[in-house]
């Protein structure tokens, strides 16, 4: 016999990290020397607000990778939502029956339910125009010293 309570924690454990398992994944495309494309995912509870923060340390990473001390964005999209990251049911019923010499008779009746579970995402997609601090198109720009040191202390 199962133990409903037993099997509904089991379920609500289940069902609650794969709402909060995720991760943030950003990729890198080289454009040209001094331009790169910069594509970040956020997915999970633990995970959202995160896609912002982690395309800035990118790009200025990829900045002074590149031997470039700062840059601008171009092209810049983000977005939010959710997708399904699993579902979570039981079902259960109760069947009786009687015996009436050769005929036999049954009645069931069963219930059951389904939860869908969803998980926040994020994304953000930039284009990083480098330059270098002697450069007119440094000014105004960001420092990529500065977004580092900014965003590593949080």
């Amino acid at each position: 016999m199962i133990n409903f309570f037993k099997f509904s924690g089991l379920a609500f454990i289940l069902s609650t990290s794969l709402m909060v398992s995720a991760c943030v994944s950003t990729q890198v495309m080289p454009v040209a020397p001094n331009v790169v494309q910069i594509n970040t995912q956020a997915k999970g509870l633990l995970f959202a607000g995160k896609a912002v923060p982690e395309t800035m340390t990118a790009a200025a990473r990829e900045t002074l990778a590149r031997g470039y001390s700062h840059f601008k964005f171009s092209n810049v999209s983000s977005g939010q939502g959710s997708e399904v990251s699993g579902a979570s049911s039981y079902g259960g019923g109760n069947i009786s029956g009687n015996n009436f010499g050769n005929t036999f008779g049954a009645n069931y009746s069963g219930y059951g339910y389904t939860n869908i579970n969803r998980r926040p995402t994020e994304s953000a997609a930039v284009t990083v125009v480098m330059f270098h601090s002697n450069e007119a198109g440094a000014k105004g720009a960001f420092n990529a010293q500065q977004i580092l040191a900014q965003y590593q202390s949080k």
